[in-house]
């Protein structure tokens, strides 16, 4: 296994933990860390579409990595 698999694997993972902890009510679908969560878990499973040449998911992942970090920013607004 390379470096690149593990990242995606590894991304991957953070990814479910966030839809684990939402799908439990650990953390609301709003709250900080589960947009968090999937704003790195995005942007790693965008670098490894990118790196895989792997069209489908470097636009899923795009979207989904531009929504959460918007999410994300907001977030740090709110609390000033």
């Amino acid at each position: 296994m390379n470096t690149l698999e593990i990242l995606g694997i590894s991304c991957a993972a953070l990814a479910l933990v966030a839809f684990v902890a939402n799908q439990y009510h650990f953390w609301e679908s709003d709250s900080f860390w589960y947009d968090f969560l999937n704003f790195i878990s995005a942007a790693g499973l965008l670098y490894y579409a990118v790196k895989t040449g792997a069209i489908p998911f470097i636009i899923t992942n795009t979207a989904w990595g531009l929504i959460s970090g918007i999410d994300v920013v907001r977030y740090f607004f709110r609390s000033r």
